[in-house]
């Protein structure tokens, strides 16, 4: 009986190591397979949510314009902008050189409108908040995206304002503006991470509308114009601002030189290329 029993106990022994044995593979092999199931999720959540990046398309007219964009969740992102132009000669502006050798061969006549813009600097700086709202499946500030934005802006201009009087003489007044706008808009874009941290922003089109409000000055000494000729010279200041057939520029001309109060619309189209880097 002793033997039986220790051949039965043997037996359930054996039984027992080859359960354990057999069912190790499946217990052991689970493991690595949700492990493996869940690094795809853990990692496809690890998008960078900051964005520093830089405007290639304002170089063009000679500004720089920088923004951070952070993440505020899976797909909506808040931007902060911020662009600068120092002052600058109009007609010397990249853009405005090429269109002008394209249209009169680079030549400046009396007739060509380049003459006036050579005559004019501007500066100026603006201040962007932005919301983005992104689609795609993939998470984070990527892919295609519609945003509300909105703007303030100043300015500064100079231009040396050239008026013939009826007796051919020639009056140049330098005229001063200090000028601010402030906006609401939307723009339409694309965003692409192009390597690991660095991005691409495609704005196809959007555009801003506001008030813009500001003061001009030109002291002269207008001392020997003619009531006709003061009338003219407001008449044609009064005609640089128009739109609609209605003027924003409301000018006053005295012995003392002009002074001008600009109150109209702050229009603008926003487009361009942005290359950034993600963190």
């Amino acid at each position: 009986m002793k033997t039986n029993s220790v051949h039965f106990k043997n037996l359930i022994s054996t039984f027992s190591m080859m359960g354990i044995l057999l069912s190790a593979p499946a217990i052991f092999g689970q493991t690595p397979n949700s492990a493996n199931q869940d690094e795809p999720t853990k990692r496809e959540l690890k998008f960078p949510k900051n964005n520093f990046k830089i405007n290639l398309s304002s170089l063009a007219f000679k500004n720089y314009s920088l923004y951070y964009e952070r993440s505020l969740s899976r797909k909506i992102s808040f931007s902060a902008g911020y662009r600068t132009m120092p002052s600058n000669n109009l007609g010397q502006l990249p853009l405005i050189k090429m269109l002008n050798d394209k249209i009169n061969g680079g030549m400046n006549t009396e007739d060509n409108p380049i003459d006036d813009i050579n005559r004019m600097t501007a500066s100026g700086n603006a201040y962007t908040g932005e919301f983005r709202f992104y689609s795609g499946k993939k998470p984070g500030a990527r892919g295609f995206y519609i945003s509300l934005y909105g703007r303030y802006a100043t300015f500064d201009h100079d231009y040396d304002y050239r008026f013939t009087e009826n007796n051919d003489n020639t009056i140049s007044i330098p005229i001063k503006s200090k000028v601010t706008g402030t906006g609401i808009g939307f723009s339409l874009g694309k965003q692409l991470l192009i390597a690991k941290r660095v991005t691409l922003d495609v704005s196809y089109i959007g555009g801003h509308y506001g008030k813009l409000s500001g003061t001009s000055q030109g002291p002269a000494n207008l001392n020997s114009l003619s009531n006709t000729d003061r009338q003219t010279l407001k008449d044609d200041l009064d005609n640089i601002l128009v739109i609609n057939k209605k003027s924003f520029l409301t000018t006053t001309v005295n012995d003392q030189g002009i002074a001008a109060k600009i109150n109209g619309p702050f229009a603008g189209v926003r487009m361009g290329i942005s290359l950034g880097i993600a963190f």
